[in-house]
């Protein structure tokens, strides 16, 4: 019988934490399987023999040994390498063994038995080009900010005086900043262009370069997808000088949250984009201008919700929890 949800993260993750506990009410099992323990406390198992059609995995964890048909669904959040640290391995080595680890991996992904998939690491991969994101939404009738991603200094000085200067930069990738070892030190948020930015432009040829122009703002939004469910959460980030930039520059203390009823056309919007990208779990992004217009800026497909959702008490641990138990409808049967 499946029964059970495959829950793919990390021991620190408290989002992890919430959402099995609240499976529990469903009468389903949450199978936590943290793949950094696959040197150590953990197992995949694949064979494949001549006589079979498909391959047989099997997963072992603390609780026990697992077979992927046993898996209702599965969601993906924020899983770590494989730790081999402690194993006295060169550089060489330690490259060989993870890459080995990986390959693994992504057959076991791949040859899970479910569609319910909160979301499978490759869609997730695909869904995070934030250029396709933006083409998305545009296609499906939402507003962007005008964008230029460039390496070109002549370009970039064209953009910015086209936006009079009103222009934001944002990092192109993820934006985080790692040590020697490999460790995330720090995170790069968006920022207002200054005047003394422009004197630097020469250096973007050195790596490319996010410019967007500037919206206003008379709050923002955070549109948490679960499946067929939109859960927006106003952020009130002008209200703090901190904050207007970027909300991520927390002050929370400053900024209220609350539940925020998108109207139906936006919503549906979201749902789409969310659904197009192959998405069962999306954290949208949104800027709401002082005469009503919603701006889409991006997605993240595994976005942290459960900051918001303390603030603003919008259940989406919730709805997280009744869509991977079944309970509620999956995206992808989406009909507008």
């Amino acid at each position: 019988m499946n029964n059970k949800v495959l829950v793919v993260s990390n021991p620190e993750d408290e989002h992890t934490r919430t959402v099995c506990h609240l499976l529990d009410e469903y009468e389903v099992q949450p199978i936590l399987f943290y793949p950094e323990e696959l040197s150590s406390s953990c197992r995949i198992e694949l064979s494949y023999e001549d006589t079979k059609l498909d391959p047989t995995f099997v997963l072992q964890t603390p609780e026990g040994w697992h077979h992927p048909e046993e898996f209702l669904s599965v969601w993906y959040r924020r899983p770590r390498p494989v730790t081999l640290a402690s194993h006295n391995l060169d550089a060489q080595a330690i490259d060989f063994a993870r890459d080995e680890w990986s390959t693994l991996l992504r057959n076991f992904y791949d040859f899970l038995p479910t569609a319910r998939w909160v979301s499978h690491p490759r869609v997730l991969e695909r869904a995070s080009n934030k250029i396709m994101q933006l083409a998305l939404a545009r296609q499906l009738g939402l507003s962007i900010p005008d964008t230029l991603i460039t390496s070109d200094p002549i370009a970039a000085r064209e953009f910015i005086d086209r936006h009079c200067g009103q222009v934001i930069v944002k990092p192109t990738g993820k934006g985080w900043i790692y040590d020697a070892q490999g460790e995330a030190v720090t995170y790069v948020l968006a920022n207002r262009l200054r005047a003394d930015d422009i004197d630097t432009l020469d250096d973007v040829v050195l790596a490319p370069i996010t410019l967007q122009q500037e919206i206003s703002k008379a709050f923002e939004l955070r549109v948490n997808i679960v499946g067929q469910k939109c859960l927006a959460i106003k952020i009130d980030s002008q209200k703090s000088e901190i904050s207007q930039v970027d909300w991520r520059r927390y002050d929370v203390a400053n900024t209220p949250y609350s539940p925020f009823e998108l109207p139906d056309d936006v919503a549906n919007r979201c749902l789409l984009v969310c659904k197009e990208l192959g998405l069962e779990f999306g954290a949208i992004d949104l800027i709401c201008q002082p005469d009503g217009g919603f701006v889409f800026l991006e997605v993240n497909g595994n976005g942290q919700f459960l900051w918001a959702e303390e603030l603003s008490g919008v259940r989406v641990s919730m709805q997280l929890a009744c869509l991977l138990a079944g309970v509620s409808p999956v995206l992808a049967e989406f009909v507008v």
